[in-house]
């Protein structure tokens, strides 16, 4: 681990295992370590790199609004101070709209994409997601908001089987909140992303996945992010939510590693 320093402050990363990079970009709680779970299997394969968001976890504080294309610009930044020319992309939720933008506009840093639980545009369902999540947290407050947050990104199976172990993180989820006024610049960020008219400019080998019971970006994001970028291949999980790799995270190691396998395999042809 260590920190990459620019000039608003130091972002935090973490890497782990050898071989081609890999860029794991999380949503929007921003943090490297809901990666962990799969971190590990892919790591025996590909070197990947992790980081905190500016601003949350162990980065430097930033109290500057929040864009897609600025959190676009620090994984870039990260990837020049760490000597990686070029990179797969797995980018979760805001991050799959992170690697939407780099895509589109830095193709030549790109090796292989994976746009995951994602989204490329305001539409009226999301509008609706994103709005009401931070009229939640303003009127009801930061406890209510991480109560009530499973239920738009994890199976209500899940939830069920699990609601002891939520009920006992809440009270460390409390204490740790990242704070009313980042998280609202964040999901500011998240309602302005707009990739709709720059899709078709990706080139590189795409997979878009989806979850069958994804609450937070719905099938229906999948389906349009595939149809837009050239060659994209869709998978759509039947079950785990927006949080998929948290829920199963065996099925999704094994649908990115296929993935990131066979774009080495085309790289190699094509050089």
């Amino acid at each position: 681990m260590g920190t990459a320093t620019f000039d608003w402050g130091g972002l935090h990363y973490e890497e782990a295992g050898t071989g081609f990079p890999v860029m794991l970009i999380s949503g929007l709680n921003g943090l490297a370590h809901p990666w962990q779970g799969v971190v590990s299997h892919l790591s025996q394969q590909f070197r990947i790199i992790t980081h905190d968001h500016r601003g949350l976890g162990a980065s430097h504080a930033w109290d500057g609004p929040y864009s897609v294309d600025q959190i676009a610009a620090d994984v870039l930044g990260l990837m020049d101070r760490l000597g990686v020319a070029k990179a797969h992309l797995v980018g979760h939720s805001l991050g799959g709209a992170v690697a939407q933008s780099i895509a589109a506009d830095h193709p030549d840093r790109v090796a292989g994409l994976v746009l995951y639980a994602t989204w490329p545009c305001e539409d009226p369902y999301f509008a609706r997601v994103m709005t009401m999540r931070p009229d939640m947290l303003t009127t009801m407050g930061v406890e209510a908001f991480l109560l009530t947050g499973p239920l738009g990104i994890y199976p209500p199976r899940w939830i069920n089987e699990n609601d002891a172990m939520l009920k006992a993180a809440l009270p460390s989820l409390v204490a740790n909140f990242v704070g009313t006024d980042t998280m609202l610049r964040r999901m500011d960020a998240c309602l302005a992303h707009e990739r709709r008219a720059t899709l078709s400019a990706i080139t590189a080998p795409t997979l878009v996945l989806g979850l069958q019971d994804d609450f937070s970006t719905p099938p229906h994001c999948s389906q349009e992010l595939a149809a837009s970028i050239a060659n994209a291949t869709l998978t759509l999980l039947p079950y785990g939510g927006h949080n998929a790799h948290l829920v199963v995270p065996d099925q999704v190691q094994a649908v990115l590693t296929n993935f990131l396998n066979a774009s080495e395999v085309a790289a190699s042809a094509r050089d």
